[in-house]
């Protein structure tokens, strides 16, 4: 029988192997009789030797690896046991610390938690503010039935159109035409406003009523009628509508805290209005911005002039509400008075917000049209050759005004 000492070498000097050795990784002492070494340094392992570990890892259930993984680099020890001093381990280079590793320990999900909490606010936030606005600029239900059957669904953050209407009701009218039509064309992703004016008096068919102004619409329609009509003129779908009552700037405007207004020309409207102001720069409270949104008489340009000079209040109004986040909240309440619309606080939150990062651009025209009277009343007539072109360049996010601006 094979003895061995302590420290590990045979007693005999025999070369045979020994089956039974505990160990089995020593067929032979490391470098005797000038047989090789294995390449970590190790004596030769036996192929008998390996055949019987693998073996004996397939009675334990330990299979062949799973193709693709990437082989060990550590020696393979039949079971899991305590390494001492002496232990294969340590002869071999390696540790039980570098054999047995534990799993990186969790983290708690911090980033995870802090957007839930400023979720949670924010939905917080739209339910006490937002939830009251959207309620009272809706309209009423019949109003939004009928819209639905004319209103162009539109892909988010895509470029879409709105048809601002100025009502000119007073109290206690039951009909009303309206007073004044923009078409909004609004590019969300590339911050750009582009408004073109419809004169009130533009000739237009309406079905049931033959030729009529185009105001006529909504007194005839309603909110649907109108859409309708400005559909026919400019070939374009709409996707949101918006009633502006003009008697609510005023209470608009002095939430805002006035605003700057470039007055292109001079307005002399002593017998109407009131209102006489020279061409400049002028700050304005709710109730000049009201008087100076109605004002057509004295203009050599007629109610051309009155549009552009809405278009241009209205940009007045953007740029204050943008440049003054905190007033929002009072912008908000206001337009309930003023306001009438199909959009709602998740229409308006992000774009105002993409407005006040980026700084809109804003273009604005009138379509291109020259005054007629025929059958003796006075109508616009719109160029339809002209029109479809300014559209064209619309659609494609340009300028009108470089193709035609009001009076032909």
């Amino acid at each position: 029988m094979v003895q061995y000492r302590p420290d590990g070498s045979r007693d005999d000097g025999a070369d045979a192997y020994d089956y039974d050795d505990p160990r089995r990784y020593t067929s032979r002492q490391r470098g005797r009789q000038g047989q090789p070494e294995s390449r970590n340094g190790g004596a030769v392992v036996s192929r008998r030797s390996r055949l019987g570990d693998a073996i004996r890892g397939i009675g334990r259930g330990e299979g062949r690896r799973s193709r693709g993984q990437a082989p060990s680099q550590q020696p393979y020890y039949p079971q899991r046991q305590s390494f001492g001093q002496q232990g294969y381990p340590q002869q071999y280079g390696y540790s039980e610390q570098s054999v047995y590793q534990e799993g990186p320990k969790r983290r708690p999900h911090r980033a995870r938690n802090v957007l839930l909490v400023i979720l949670a606010i924010l939905v917080g936030l739209y339910l006490l503010i937002c939830v009251p606005i959207d309620r009272s600029i809706a309209f009423s239900d019949d109003v939004a039935t009928s819209l639905s059957g004319e209103l162009s669904m539109h892909v988010p953050l895509t470029p879409y159109y709105v048809l601002a209407l100025g009502s000119d009701a007073r109290e206690g009218d039951t009909v009303s035409r309206t007073d004044t039509m923009i078409l909004c064309r609004i590019d969300p992703l590339a911050a750009k406003v582009t408004m073109v004016s419809i004169p009130r008096d533009t000739m237009v068919q309406i079905d049931g009523h033959g030729t009529q102004k185009i105001n006529a619409a909504y007194a005839f329609g309603g909110a649907a009628g109108a859409v309708k009509a400005v559909k026919s003129l400019t070939g374009v779908g709409v996707s949101h509508v918006a009633l502006v009552h003009f008697d609510g700037i005023e209470a608009l405007v002095n939430a805002l805290g006035g605003v700057t207004v470039d007055v292109p020309v001079d307005v002399n409207d002593p017998d109407y209005t009131g209102l006489v102001l020279p061409a400049g720069t002028h700050e304005m409270d709710g109730h000049t911005a009201m008087l100076f949104s109605r004002v057509r008489h004295g203009f050599a340009n007629g109610d051309y002039q009155r549009q552009e000079d809405q278009r241009i209040l209205i940009s007045a109004i953007m740029k204050k509400a943008l440049s003054n986040p905190l007033s929002l909240p009072a912008v908000g309440k206001a337009m309930g008075g003023l306001l009438s619309t199909t959009m709602r606080c998740y229409n308006i939150i992000p774009l105002l917000t993409r407005f006040a990062i980026g700084g809109p651009t804003i273009y604005s025209a009138s379509i291109p049209s020259s005054p007629q009277t025929i059958g003796g009343v006075s109508y616009v007539v719109a160029d339809e050759q002209a029109t479809a072109t300014m559209m064209q360049v619309v659609n494609q996010g340009g300028d009108p005004s470089t193709v035609a601006n009001g009076v032909q």
